[in-house]
């Protein structure tokens, strides 16, 4: 549901089980889950340059991947709710995807 963030709808759907996510990328959103993610600004402190400029690397790459993500939201058949059995969506995302850069490689 909309009112939980996705780290805990993805720890209570299981998917991250037996996943190395230590290698992940991740916004502050996911901080305590064993991803890489940039660091919180200390409170009524300046942060160090030094996380700045982490900070400023971590979402350099992670841009890339939002940037995916908000394009693949506007495709038209992702408007709707997932309507076939769950069971069978990583195959459908993954012909989605593939069809999409076959397309794009032309």
């Amino acid at each position: 549901e909309g009112r939980h963030h996705d780290i805990h709808c993805l720890r209570k759907s299981g998917i991250l089980q037996g996943r190395d996510t230590t290698s992940w990328l991740a916004d502050k959103g996911y901080i305590g889950s064993d991803m890489i993610t940039p660091f919180r600004k200390p409170r009524k402190r300046e942060q160090p340059r030094w996380q700045k400029e982490y900070n400023f690397q971590h979402n350099k790459i992670r841009v890339a991947v939002e940037r995916a993500i908000a394009h693949l939201k506007t495709w038209r058949i992702l408007h709707t709710d997932y309507r076939r059995p769950f069971n069978t969506f990583t195959a459908t995302i993954t012909a989605v995807i593939g069809l999409y850069f076959y397309a794009r490689s032309e």
